[in-house]
């Protein structure tokens, strides 16, 4: 199956704008985006294949058929799943019945942009029906409760098993906010993976923090950028909050990469990055 995205890559590479707009694509640019493919082996390999091929040159693509050597660490090159700027979810029937599939998403799931840097091609469009859904929640939920159970009756294997039950466990916990989330998105056609991935590659990554942020975190961000480094103790008072409720906040700022920390301890403070 040949995938023709070309004419879509070339629309692209064509566009120029201004700094804080559109910029050209360098395909010798050493600091390209990186790229986690995430994909079925047994059913998804074609569409895996295709999406390397064009995406290459605009981005640094991470895939395991093409990065993994002898001796390496497969749970660890499926971790990279968070540390990726986007990833390219190639959801095919096998996908969402794959161990190793579905703790890559585990790993996504757990990141609190994953909405941004997240794409899902879904060839399986069985996934939008609700029978779908609930069929995927029983399989993984059953699997789930059936390797607990042989964890607490198993006299060999007790490591093995119980590794397998907390990963089952993690999938569980991520399972119903993914397909909930992914039936709610407009999805890309094949035809359009990759324009629509060149497009968030080409979006300045404050416009898009901009529209993720919420009201409260958008008020501790206009307070910094007004009065410079401040403390959270001026945070807290600003907002009229408790220094616990402010630090959950400024957390999740800095996992957003809006704000950073200067100075330790009493001295701490915070500026917009």
């Amino acid at each position: 199956m040949i995938l023709d995205f070309k004419p879509w890559i070339e629309k692209h590479e064509a566009c120029t704008k201004s700094k804080g707009g559109w910029l050209k694509m360098n395909a010798n640019d050493n600091l390209q985006p990186t790229l986690f493919i995430s994909y079925c082996w047994n059913d998804g390999n074609v569409y895996a294949d295709e999406l390397e091929a064009q995406l290459t040159d605009y981005f640094d693509v991470k895939r395991d058929k093409s990065q993994l050597i002898v001796n390496d660490d497969i749970n660890d090159f499926m971790a990279e799943i968070a540390n990726c700027d986007y990833v390219l979810i190639v959801l095919t029937a096998g996908y969402v019945k794959s161990l190793n599939c579905m703790r890559e998403v585990a790993y996504l799931l757990q990141q609190p942009d994953w909405k941004y840097k997240s794409m899902v091609l879904v060839v399986d469009e069985t996934i939008y029906s609700t029978d779908r859904k609930i069929e995927i929640l029983n399989y993984w939920y059953l699997r789930k409760k059936k390797a607990e159970g042989e964890c607490t009756t198993a006299d060999l294997g007790k490591i093995i098993l119980e590794e397998e039950a907390s990963i089952l466990r993690d999938i569980c916990s991520q399972l119903e906010k993914f397909l909930y989330g992914i039936t709610r998105r407009k999805n890309p056609h094949m035809i359009a993976v990759v324009n629509e991935l060149v497009r968030k590659k080409n979006t300045p990554r404050t416009d898009r923090t901009e529209r993720e942020m919420s009201d409260k975190e958008r008020l501790v961000k206009e307070f910094i950028e007004k009065h410079g480094n401040v403390s959270i103790k001026e945070i807290s008072e600003q907002l009229n909050t408790t220094a616990a409720y402010t630090s959950r906040i400024l957390r999740k700022m800095q996992d957003k990469k809006i704000i950073e920390v200067v100075g330790e301890g009493r001295s701490k403070k915070y500026i917009v990055k």
